[in-house]
């Protein structure tokens, strides 16, 4: 037999585990890291051309700095940016950690850090949905780096998935 607590009322009892369910919903809500809801920039999918520059020293090359491998100035593949920046900006068990994500006047600024490795301070200024430039410097011990990628949607993905 079910006993109703509280001024006998046949629906107060509803209405007691509804307010607790509310304000547990709402306790777990407030809990929530802030980084678990997406407030990134919004690009289309599709076609993008990327053209990525590396600085070394401040020094233009075209050979990553740890391994010595040349690096492809020129990309053109079917893609989903906002997809890789929500994966960016979601915690998970990966090596790499983005931390500190501030939203500036024309994108966003955060930091990343690998492993043992140094910081990776990230920017990325939002042209339109359409385009962005996006900025990395860091370091490797004493020698300073810097990518600049640039990237541009130039069409439709015809038959690909992205």
């Amino acid at each position: 037999m079910t006993q109703q607590v509280g001024g006998g009322h046949k629906f107060g009892s509803v209405q007691r585990s509804g307010a607790l369910a509310a304000t547990a919903a709402v306790a777990l809500l407030a809990a929530m890291p802030a980084c678990l809801a997406y407030d990134g920039p919004t690009f289309r999918s599709g076609l993008w051309k990327f053209e990525r520059a590396l600085e070394v020293d401040g020094k233009p090359t075209n050979r990553l700095p740890t391994s010595g491998l040349s690096i492809d100035p020129e990309m053109t593949r079917c893609v989903d940016p906002t997809s890789a920046l929500k994966a960016e900006f979601t915690p998970s068990q990966r090596a790499c950690k983005t931390k500190n994500v501030r939203k500036t006047d024309g994108g966003y600024v955060f930091q990343k850090t690998c492993e043992s490795g140094a910081p990776i301070e990230t920017q990325i200024d939002v042209k339109n949905d359409s385009a962005y430039t996006e900025i990395n410097q860091g370091s490797i011990g004493k020698i300073s780096t810097k990518e600049t990628v640039v990237a541009q949607r130039v069409g439709d993905c015809e038959g690909r998935q992205q």
